[in-house]
């Protein structure tokens, strides 16, 4: 790859993620690469700098590793593949879905699934509200889906017993949490992302 300006950095701070951390960070690096070079087609993200996107996409992504529940993983509203892509990569051992309503972006993340040879990603063109019941998982994901009511709304019936949902918001979404409904279990976690100065927090459902 032409920019290698961040590698070094970016590999240090992938070492408290992995011990994989060569191949791993390589994939993505290409990952980064591919949503860079496939951007204009496919309307993926306003960043096309590779160190940008290691910072702004990967390195956020990474951010709620520790939150994911259980082996089976809905990404809601997948987009270029954030949170779901990184994350697979960096957990082989899980499954998961990434879900989009746009299938231009389905079409792109089967690239990256072939290109990439990430074995333990599966893809549905769908909207959330269509899927079926009879898919269920452990945790449920989204990075910039929807209000928190309407998230909880439509992943509530996709939870295994004691799953979870974990979305990312950047800052603090009072109102939204306000708006929650009162019975929903909720907790607040700023997320601590390496050289990202804008805030960043998840909120965790069940």
């Amino acid at each position: 790859m032409q920019n290698n300006k961040y590698k070094d950095r970016f590999f240090e701070l992938l070492a408290k993620h992995s011990n994989d951390i060569a191949p791993v960070g390589e994939k993505m690096f290409l990952f980064c690469d591919y949503i860079r070079k496939s951007n204009k087609l496919f309307n993926l993200t306003a960043i096309i700098n590779i160190e940008d996107m290691l910072k702004k996409h990967i390195l956020d992504s990474l951010s709620i590793n520790c939150f994911l529940k259980g082996k089976d993983i809905l990404d809601i509203g997948s987009g270029a593949g954030l949170p779901g892509v990184p994350l697979a990569i960096l957990r082989p051992e899980l499954n998961f879905l990434l879900l989009d309503s746009n299938n231009k972006k389905i079409v792109f993340l089967n690239h990256v699934k072939i290109c990439l040879d990430i074995k333990n990603i599966d893809l549905l063109h769908k909207r959330m509200e269509d899927l079926d019941n009879a898919f269920v998982f452990d945790s449920v994901i989204c990075r910039s889906y929807a209000s928190l009511s309407t998230i909880y709304l439509n992943a509530k019936k996709h939870l295994k017993k004691d799953g979870v949902i974990v979305a990312m918001k950047g800052k603090l979404p009072h109102r939204e949490l306000r708006d929650l409904c009162k019975n929903v279990n909720r907790k607040v976690i700023k997320l601590e992302v390496p050289d990202l100065l804008a805030e960043r927090h998840a909120v965790i459902m069940s």
